[in-house]
């Protein structure tokens, strides 16, 4: 099957894709694992606990699960997604008939998801030049960033370009700003110290990062960076750059802090799944599902303050980004409910 008849299937597989752009999933296929078994194939498989595995196409039988249905189509998964158990147990699935699975890695597709949305806001507010923003969507040095800086990082960033043979950093001299490739290669020159020889040591294409290491220790540059052939860069002033890094994650709190939330009455909202939230949960909290935030954002009350959790803090760092965005009041767990270590506060 091809990628975006993949991709269109995996839309109608479940509602938490219905309102994720094609490009947004096309963007996230890094956390998406897909299967293919013919009739009468076994698989035994792990992932990390919260993950999810569809069913788009075919008829699985499914084995090491703690649900009693055992065979599952593309049907069953879309109301209610195979969630992992914790690993290292495997599940085995063996295709009753030739089947198309995908194992999600839940946490990273909402970031990654998450960060999709950011750029589309920044792109239809006009705040950036669209070329620019497009070579930015797919740059890994960019996707690193917390959700909340995507904004003011795309404000400091230009687009440079550059001859063949020049240097975009050099040995022994201050770097001026943080630079990510965007187009043309470039080879990387280091003196060797035994033979006191220059020898280029790897050669950098579009999306690798120049300098980075050099401005968050203040040092100079190690080596000499020199264009193989004509092309462009990014450049971000050296000290937006270590500005941007040395901030704080907004709205994150420690468990023992979100503990004296909880006995100061503020709301818990669990953005898990359904089932994750009734295998487990923080007594009184409320269920939103990430994918329905926005639809329900009705639901949020802009004098009261929330703390916010998932399983591991990512879908929650997106939650409580939007939240904020919505002028809502909301800090995300740290770690998640992995990290939480009050048992007398869980059920059942």
């Amino acid at each position: 099957m091809v990628i975006k008849e993949f991709i269109r299937e995996l839309k109608c597989c479940h509602s938490m894709f219905h309102t994720v752009s094609e490009r947004a999933l096309m963007e996230s296929l890094q956390v998406f694992r897909t299967i293919e078994l013919r009739e009468g194939e076994s698989a035994s498989i792990g992932g990390i606990g919260g993950d999810l595995l569809f069913v788009v196409m075919g008829k699985i039988d499914v084995t090491g699960i703690a649900s009693d249905k055992k065979e599952l189509t593309n049907c069953d998964t879309s109301g209610k997604p195979l969630i992992f158990p914790e690993f290292p147990q495997l599940i085995t699935i063996t295709a009753i008939e030739d089947s198309l699975l995908c194992h999600l890695d839940v946490d990273a597709f909402s970031y990654l998801s998450g960060l999709e949305e950011a750029f589309d806001d920044i792109e239809a507010g006009g705040r950036c030049a669209a070329g620019l923003l497009d070579k930015m969507r797919t740059s890994t040095a960019f996707r690193r960033l917390p959700i909340e800086y995507i904004e003011e990082a795309v404000k400091g960033i230009s687009e440079v370009a550059v001859k063949s043979g020049d240097e975009i950093i050099s040995d022994g001299k201050q770097i001026r700003a943080f630079y990510v490739i965007a187009e043309g290669r470039a080879e990387v020159l280091r003196l060797n110290p035994e033979t006191g020889d220059i020898e280029k040591t790897e050669e950098l294409g579009p999306g690798d990062e120049i300098g980075e290491e050099a401005i968050i220790m203040s040092a100079k540059s190690p080596c000499t960076v020199r264009m193989l052939e004509d092309g462009t860069v990014y450049a971000m002033d050296v000290e937006k750059f270590r500005e941007i890094l040395q901030k704080p994650l907004l709205a994150e709190v420690a468990p023992e802090v979100a503990r004296a939330m909880y006995n100061g009455g503020h709301a818990f909202v669990d953005v898990r799944f359904v089932e994750e939230y009734e295998e487990s949960h923080i007594v009184g909290c409320v269920n939103v599902p990430l994918f329905d935030l926005m639809k329900r954002k009705n639901e949020f009350e802009p004098n009261k303050e929330y703390v916010v959790y998932c399983r591991s803090g990512r879908r929650s760092a997106v939650a409580a980004f939007k939240l904020k965005q919505l002028n809502i009041n909301a800090v995300s767990l740290k770690g998640g409910l992995k990290d939480w270590p009050y048992s007398d506060l869980l059920e059942p």
